[in-house]
């Protein structure tokens, strides 16, 4: 179980140094320091893409509502649970 505090719609999320990479349209990182690979899906990929500068979690959402047929409480579950899974492994961070 983490001990960080939940996110919110809010909370500004940036990108860490690591290596990406589109394998069709799935996405690979990897992280250096960690020596640990990452692999995602074509939405984990469009969510890396949409953070190459920092972004709140509400625009998050209505960027990927935009471009899929989501509704917003389904959006936003399964994006702070990616993003969690990224801030677990070191990948991204609050800003």
């Amino acid at each position: 179980m983490s001990l960080m505090m939940a996110l919110e719609g809010n909370d500004m999320i940036a990108r860490k140094s690591a290596y990406a990479s589109r394998v069709k349209d799935d996405l690979v990182l990897f992280d250096e320091k960690a020596g640990k690979y990452f692999a995602t899906g074509t939405v984990g990929a469009d969510i890396w893409e949409l953070i190459e500068t920092p972004r709140s979690m509400d625009d998050i959402c209505s960027a990927l509502m935009a471009r899929y047929d989501v509704d917003a409480d389904t959006c936003r579950a399964e994006t702070h649970r990616f993003v969690d899974e990224l801030l677990e492994a070191g990948l991204v961070e609050r800003a």
